[in-house]
C-alpha cells in the first residue's frame, strides 16, 4: 500500500488535548503525530547520514513524512522520560526524544517551536530586557538571595512588591504573592528570589497570544485576585480585546526576537496603559481559546500548513540541551 505524503510532524503526548485542537484543524493526511516518550511500534523513524546530508523519514500505518524543506514541526509537550517507573522504559523514552529532536533539527524545517530555542527563551531576565527594548513597560525587578537587598527593595517600593516563582516543576503550584517588610525576609538567604514591583490599580489582566504575525488578546477580570491562576475560570470574566497598536507591534517583535513563532504574553492593564509581566514560550491556549472565542488553534494549523508549501527557514542552532 502506498503511504500518503505528510508534511507536518506533530510531537505531543497522546493525552495532550491542546495539541488535539490543532490536529483537528489539519487535513488528516497532512500530518504524522508521534510521542517519542511513548513510541509505538506501528510508527517508525529512520535517519541516515550519507553523501554529506541527512535523510530522515517518519511514517505510521497511513502516512509518511520525508523531513526537509517545506516540512513543519509542531513540538508541543511529549511524554517526559522521567514519568516512566521502569528504568528501561525511561532510557528508551530518553533515547527516542533526543534522537528525534536531533534528526529534526538537522533539517531546514519550520518550528512551532524548537524546544532548544524555547529553553533559551524561557529565562526571565532575557525576556524582560527584550520586552523593554521593544518599548513595553516593565516593572522594577530584583533577583536576589540577599535579605538586605530584598529588604531595601521592599522599602523602596513602600511594601508594594510581589515575589514570583520561576519554575513549578519541583513543587506544588506557587502563585504570585505579596511581600512586605514585616515578612521574614531572612528566609531569602541561600535561594535566588524573583521580586517585582506591584502593578497597582489594575483594571484587568490580559493574555496576548502571538502566532506568527497574528496577535490574539483576551482580558481576564477577577474578583480582586492578585494572580488570576488562583481563581476558578468560572469566577473570572474572559473577553476578546484588541490591544493598542504599539503593544501589538511590540509583542510581535518581542516573540520574533526570542526566536519563536508561538508564545503567550501576560500583561496587567491599568488606566495608565499596559505593563508587561512575562512570556510563556510554550504556554497553554486551549482554555483561553474556549473562554474568549479566539481562533488560536486554527491559526497555528494555518501557519503549519501554509509554510509546508514553501521552503522553511532554518533556525540557528542554539548550544543548549533541550528540556524535554
Amino acid at each position: 500500500m502506498r503511504l500518503r505524503e505528510a508534511r507536518v510532524i506533530v510531537v505531543a503526548a497522546e493525552s495532550d488535548f491542546t495539541a488535539d485542537l490543532v490536529v483537528s484543524r489539519l487535513d488528516r493526511d497532512a500530518f504524522v503525530r508521534m510521542d517519542p516518550g511513548r513510541l509505538h511500534e506501528s510508527l517508525t523513524v529512520g535517519g541516515r547520514f550519507a553523501a554529506g546530508a541527512w535523510t530522515t523519514v517518519v511514517d505510521d500505518v497511513w502516512r509518511t513524512a520525508r523531513i526537509g524543506p517545506g516540512c513543519a514541526v509542531y513540538w508541543r509537550k511529549p511524554t517526559h522520560p522521567d514519568t516512566h517507573p521502569d528504568p528501561d522504559d525511561r532510557w528508551r523514552a530518553e533515547e527516542n526524544t533526543i534522537a528525534l529532536l536531533g534528526l529534526l533539527r538537522a533539517q531546514p524545517v519550520l518550528w512551532v517551536n524548537d524546544p532548544v530555542v524555547v529553553d533559551a527563551a524561557e529565562h526571565k531576565p532575557a525576556q524582560l530586557a527584550s520586552a523593554a527594548s521593544h518599548g513595553m513597560r516593565v516593572p522594577d525587578t530584583l533577583f536576589t538571595s540577599d535579605p538586605a537587598r530584598a529588604r531595601a527593595f521592599v522599602t523602596d517600593h513602600h511594601d508594594k512588591v510581589v515575589v514570583k516563582a520561576l519554575t513549578q516543576r519541583h513543587t506544588t503550584f506557587v502563585p504570585t504573592t505579596r511581600l512586605r517588610a514585616s515578612d521574614d525576609l531572612d528566609a531569602i538567604a541561600g535561594t535566588l528570589h524573583y521580586l517585582q514591583a506591584l502593578v497597582e490599580n489594575r483594571l484587568f489582566d490580559a493574555r496576548v497570544t502571538v502566532v506568527g504575525d497574528r496577535v490574539f488578546a483576551a482580558s481576564i477580570t477577577t474578583p480582586g485576585a492578585l494572580d488570576w491562576r488562583t481563581v476558578l475560570a468560572a469566577d473570572c470574566r474572559h473577553a476578546p480585546i484588541t490591544p493598542p497598536a504599539d503593544v501589538e507591534r511590540a509583542c510581535r517583535e518581542h516573540v520574533r526576537d526570542l526566536g519563536l513563532r508561538y508564545a503567550a504574553l501576560d500583561f496587567v492593564v491599568t488606566a495608565d496603559g499596559w505593563t508587561y509581566l512575562e512570556t510563556n514560550c510554550a504556554g497553554e491556549f486551549g482554555w483561553i481559546e474556549a473562554l474568549a472565542g479566539l481562533p488560536i488553534s486554527t491559526e497555528i494549523a494555518r501557519l503549519l500548513t501554509h509554510h509546508t508549501r514553501t521552503t522553511a527557514t532554518r533556525h540557528r542552532v542554539v548550544p543548549i540541551r533541550a528540556r524535554m
